[in-house]
Parts: C-alpha cells; structure tokens; sequence
C-alpha cells in the first residue's frame, strides 16, 4: 500500500506503471482501449440523482414514519447551525472512507493484495483518490466501485427509513450523489463483459484490455 500527495514525479510514475502494463498486455495478444468519462455529463448526471435519491430518501421516510417525524432540525443530526457544521465534518470524513472502501475491496482482487492499492491526495482537485495497480476483471471492478455508494448511500437510507432517523437519510441521499461518478462507471461496465479494467492515470475513466485484431 502507497499512502502519497499526488505530485509530478508520482503523476510521472502512474503513467509508467501503465505503459509498463500496456506492454504487458501486448505480449499476451491484447490492445488497450479507453472507456472515457465526461465531465459535463457526469455534472448533470450528478444533480439527476440527486434529485432523485433525495426524493426515493425523503419520500420513504415520509410514507413509512409521517409528518411528525419529519424535522428540519433533524436533517443533520442536530438544529441549525450546529447540525450543517457537523453534517460537514462528517461529509469530510466520508470522502475518504469513501476511498477506502474502494480499496478494501479491490485488495481483495489483487494478486498481491495491498501491495497494488495506492491511496492519495490530489491537490490540485483537493480531492483524495485510490487508485489500483493492477488490471481487474470486469465482476471485481464492479464490486469494487460500487461498494462505497452502497455502504455509504443506500444502506444509511434504508437504516434511516427503518430506525427512524433522518440525518442517516440525508448522509445517505449525499453518499448516493458522491457516488456519481461511480455509477457511471459502472453503466459502461456493460459494454465490456470479458476483458480486465485498469484505471487510467491521467484520463476520467479506465482502460480495457481486448484481444488484438488481425491485421
């Protein structure tokens, strides 16, 4: 495992790490393809499900508890504005769990387990990143990037329908959206069924490995 600020000499050394991994591929007879993400679509996708978890979330909770329990005091946890400064605190941290979580589950995948996990901070985005080392089939990429949208999304939306308990609702309703990006990777997993995944290094998306076409 890497534990690392992003810089020039690391940025530099991803894109190697890939190269390398590109030739590797070559010489088992597959090409490298790109699956790219768009951010513009991926903004506007974003704001959709937002508006729709923040519906299904909220709309449960209402259908299942009633009027009564539905509290603007308690949308995060505590009156305004202590409530908005601890729901943020928890956000920040949910960011990088977020990251772990992407992490502990494609170790899982690796061959040589934590060892081929980088965790990192982009400072130029302000965002921290995991990143894997190695090339996945498509099942243990998919469970690996949609892991944290589940435990940090649709699983505090259905405890908080259930307990009841709507800060859990809304911390759900934002791990569903930080998600986002995610999901729409995984909507392109579809097109790709038998072939292995590698997170590109420098491009919004992944790259995917396919036998060579004859000449």
């Amino acid at each position: 495992m890497r534990i690392e600020v992003e810089n020039e000499q690391i940025v530099a050394r991803k894109k190697q790490e890939y190269e390398d991994l590109v030739k590797e591929m070559e010489a088992k007879g597959l090409e490298a393809r790109l699956e790219r993400i768009s951010i513009i679509t991926a903004n506007v996708f974003g704001v959709l499900v937002m508006i729709i978890a923040g519906a299904i979330g909220y709309g449960a909770f209402y259908l299942v508890n009633g009027k009564d329990a539905f509290s603007y005091d308690k949308l995060f946890g505590f009156a305004i504005p202590w409530g908005i400064m601890f729901f943020a605190a928890m956000y920040l941290i949910s960011i990088f769990v977020h990251e772990f979580i992407h992490g502990f589950f494609w170790h899982f995948a690796c061959e040589k387990k934590w060892d081929s996990i980088d965790f990192g901070f982009n400072v130029k985005l302000l965002t921290p990143y995991c990143h894997c080392r190695e090339a996945l089939s498509v099942k243990r990429y998919f469970w690996g990037s949609i892991a944290p949208t589940l435990f940090l999304g649709v699983l505090p939306i259905i405890l908080g329908v259930v307990i009841p308990n709507l800060f859990l609702v809304t911390f759900g309703v934002i791990g569903v959206v930080g998600g986002c990006g995610d999901i729409m990777v995984i909507w392109t997993l579809r097109k790709h069924k038998d072939c292995q995944l590698f997170d590109h290094p420098h491009e919004v998306g992944y790259a995917y490995f396919v036998e060579k076409k004859g000449e």
